[in-house]
């Protein structure tokens, strides 16, 4: 039930998620405290917690009506935002990675924007130049470099233009850091982008039983989420199935990022995630399973972050 009305929004279902968004923030604050919960080596406690309220749920909208706008997802639906915001349960004191994760957003609007452009220059230089703003908080980013390029390459607008105008994009920032530096006296420093290390396997048996279960239901939801995206991606539109491929790439190229990252760059993962997760939920035809699915999210999320340090 939750889902049909997620799907058919109402002005009252989007009210419904503001108070959601601002609910599920104090969540955490109900067994622990906040000068423990949000502390932070360089930003204020308070504005930590604040931060993560305002750009979660604007992330979470942002993703949403671009996917619409794009027609990614037909419908004009509040399931993604819902489920990217639910998705975002671990991660309460990431702020690097929620502002990345965030202008993202922008990189991946370029990509889609290069959509029917025989010649999409603006797009992949404003791409490539994000993307190389971004390598600065986070060198391991850059593993994200080849979407552009599948992107061209699926949208078949990839040209000896494009990758001339995206070498200019990625070297361009770095080019005024250098000049800045130059100018001021100061010591030019590159991030290190050879600093990848395969994360250690976490050790499971001391992970809370809320926690096991959180990841068992994602896992799951994640598991139909990717058939039913398989089994009728060839009748969608053919803009929604190239769309979709480029998110698939981009689930991929994060999710090395993740495994070759901090512990917050799993965060990247939750965009193209959350896309797929909610294309299932908003056109699965076994609709009681994905609303018992959604529920059991629902439910799992809010205890989890009731007792995220517990």
């Amino acid at each position: 039930m939750i889902l049909k009305q997620l799907i058919n929004p109402k002005p009252t279902i989007i009210l419904f998620f503001i108070v959601f968004c601002l609910a599920f923030a104090f969540v955490p604050l109900l067994l622990n405290d906040i000068q423990t919960l949000f502390l932070h080596s360089w930003v204020p406690t308070y504005l930590v917690f604040i931060l993560g309220l305002i750009i979660t749920s604007f992330h979470a909208l942002g993703l949403n009506n671009l996917m619409y706008e794009k027609n990614v997802i037909k419908k004009d639906n509040l399931v993604l935002g819902f489920v990217y915001v639910l998705l975002c349960t671990p991660f309460y004191n990431t702020v690097s990675a929620w502002f990345i994760s965030f202008f993202l957003l922008f990189y991946i609007n370029y990509l889609f924007e290069s959509y029917q452009k025989s010649y999409p220059l603006s797009q992949v230089f404003n791409a490539s130049f994000i993307l190389s703003l971004l390598s600065f908080f986070d060198p391991n980013i850059i593993v994200l470099l080849p979407l552009i390029i599948i992107s061209g390459i699926n949208f078949d607008n990839m040209n000896w233009r494009s990758l001339f105008t995206i070498t200019i994009g990625m070297l361009l920032p770095y080019i005024f850091y250098f000049m800045y530096t130059k100018v001021f006296n100061l010591l030019f420093i590159m991030p290190d982008f050879t600093n990848f290390q395969l994360i250690s396997t976490p050790d499971y048996t001391r992970w809370p039983i809320i926690k096991k279960f959180w990841i068992g239901i994602l896992f799951v939801i994640s598991l139909f989420s990717f058939f039913e995206l398989f089994r009728w991606l060839y009748k969608k539109s053919i803009r929604s199935r190239k769309s979709f491929i480029i998110i698939l790439f981009y689930f991929i190229l994060t999710f090395l990022v993740a495994l070759y990252g901090a512990d917050e760059s799993w965060y990247y993962l939750l965009s193209p995630l959350s896309i797929i997760i909610a294309n299932y939920f908003t056109y699965t035809k076994k609709q009681n399973i994905a609303n018992l699915l959604f529920f059991f999210l629902i439910i799992s999320s809010v205890v989890y972050r009731c007792l995220i340090t517990i």
